[in-house]
């Protein structure tokens, strides 16, 4: 088959059926049909929207840092510095769902929460979006409520060691290492560094 490029075609959804309910996502197994007649049965990852979210600080000097959090991850089985996030809630907004998140894992609570970015996480085989929050003036003032499985360390950082950190392998969680673009774009479209 040739495969000389002519411009990329939809592909049309004809059969979506649930393939495996595993609590956090869902698999659904969709059969597609392109323009040209061929088919085929795709397996996709069916789970809510993702948040996570920059909790801006400045640290006694007045150096523009960043809360960052570090758990276990059970996929590849060490843990991992990111930002503070997690699910959406079915009917909460990617804001509200920042805030929560941020509270629930490290205590923190900020003032003008502000969505920056919206982007898929993995759209060959994801159907959801992760969202970027930035929330400023933050502060430890909540009470810390974490998941049964749960276990979380916190540090403030400066924003600026955070290209030191991705290099550097320290933050390797993809959505995060995004979350880092965003949070530059930020920082520089608003002048805060």
């Amino acid at each position: 088959m040739d495969h000389t490029s002519t411009g990329v075609k939809n592909w049309k959804l004809v059969k979506e059926e649930p393939y495996a309910d595993c609590r956090v996502f869902k698999v659904l197994k969709k059969t597609f049909v392109h323009p040209d007649g061929r088919s085929g049965q795709f397996y996709v990852n069916d789970s809510n929207d993702w948040v996570q979210c920059a909790a801006l600080v400045r640290d006694a000097r007045g150096t523009l840092c960043i809360v960052l959090v570090n758990q276990f991850r059970f996929g590849v089985q060490k843990k991992s510095w990111e930002f503070p996030g997690g699910v959406v809630e079915n009917g909460e907004n990617p804001v509200e769902a920042a805030k929560r998140e941020l509270a629930e894992e490290t205590g923190y609570v900020g003032e003008n929460a502000e969505l920056v970015a919206q982007y898929s996480p993995n759209p060959a085989i994801q159907s959801n979006s992760a969202f970027f929050v930035v929330i400023d003036n933050c502060r430890k003032s909540a009470s810390l409520h974490w998941d049964e499985n749960e276990e979380i360390e916190t540090k403030i950082v400066p924003v600026s060691e955070l290209d030191g950190m991705i290099s550097r392998g320290e933050i390797y969680h993809s959505i995060a290492i995004s979350s880092a673009y965003f949070l530059k774009r930020y920082i520089h479209k608003n002048a805060l560094a």
